[in-house]
């Protein structure tokens, strides 16, 4: 990850936008394109308001659509589209009792699709609508097609330190065996918040102020459930519509990888989230854009300086 110094995004957008002043780059806002064609050697840009470029080169670079049909124009090209979904967002769990923790936040969670093989680790938060976090993000983007075909509705395991069974069970043994005269709601397992540690407790019934000795054998396997994989009901994805990447798009395959020209319209070249790729959060998907997108302009400007 780099930043700027200011730590605001105005800086790489007054940089790019400096940059293309300088080199004298025509911007022309409130165009909406509707139909591209290829005729011979040029490519013909069809605007909504009537207007038509014609032109020898053309970047694609209008980021990812929300749904196939705003995709249809590069089917038209040849091009095979992968469905666009959703990438990179969190998990609302609606009313449940686990949003009252809204703000705690554990290290080094696990979380898994239950039913499934997707799972995710790292840095987890409880907000006030569900979790979220680099592990439900990095989750969100492997299962981006699964969770989407389950529209959205499924449960999240979460094993809260990302420990094995075997490890939880013998943190929490030791900790009984060693402190029996002691409240089990102050026998916090480590790296776990006291207040999560007195949420689980409560969740499965068991009052904080009994001895470790009072827990009991069923009660002890109870608790190491909760801690090891809790589950919690999915029922959509980040609220306010956030999520910050579309997987899906034009099919790499079709795609070349070192120009970024199109293998069926040749001319035309792809850049960014419009292509089916999509990385985990980390700077990934801007870096994707950024290279993509060079690599399409140094092209296209070679290309054009051999026609001359």
């Amino acid at each position: 990850r780099v930043f700027p110094v200011s730590n605001s995004s105005e800086t790489i957008i007054d940089c790019l936008m400096q940059e293309a002043e300088n080199k004298k780059v025509e911007l022309l806002t409130g165009m909406d394109a509707i139909k591209v064609e290829r005729q011979e050697s040029e490519t013909l840009v069809y605007f909504r308001n009537g207007q038509v470029i014609q032109t020898h080169k053309l970047i694609i670079a209008t980021g990812g659509s929300p749904k196939t049909e705003g995709l249809q124009w590069f089917k038209n090209l040849g091009h095979s589209i992968v469905n666009p979904v959703p990438s990179l967002f969190t998990f609302n769990s609606p009313a449940h009792r686990i949003c009252s923790l809204q703000g705690v936040s554990v290290p080094g969670a696990t979380v898994r699709i239950a039913g499934t093989k997707f799972e995710f680790s790292g840095p987890l938060l409880i907000t006030h609508w569900g979790i979220s976090g680099p592990a439900v993000l990095k989750l969100s983007a492997f299962a981006a097609q699964e969770l989407a075909d389950k529209k959205y509705e499924c449960t999240a395991l979460i094993n809260w330190t990302g420990k094995n069974r075997i490890d939880w069970e013998i943190e929490l043994s030791k900790k009984i065996k060693d402190n029996p005269k002691k409240k089990i709601g102050n026998l916090t397992p480590n790296d776990l918040p006291h207040s999560l540690w007195k949420f689980l407790l409560e969740d499965i019934g068991i009052e904080p102020d009994l001895t470790a000795e009072q827990l009991g054998k069923k009660n002890q396997n109870r608790l190491l459930e909760v801690c090891y994989q809790f589950p919690l009901p999915v029922k959509g994805k980040t609220t306010f519509k956030e999520e910050f990447v579309t997987a899906g798009g034009i099919t790499l395959s079709e795609v070349d990888a070192q120009s970024m020209e199109s293998k069926m319209a040749r001319g035309i070249y792809f850049a960014g989230e419009i292509l089916d790729m999509d990385g985990i959060t980390g700077g990934f998907n801007f870096q994707a854009a950024w290279t993509t997108g060079y690599q399409a302009g140094i092209s296209a400007a070679k290309s054009l300086s051999l026609m001359a």
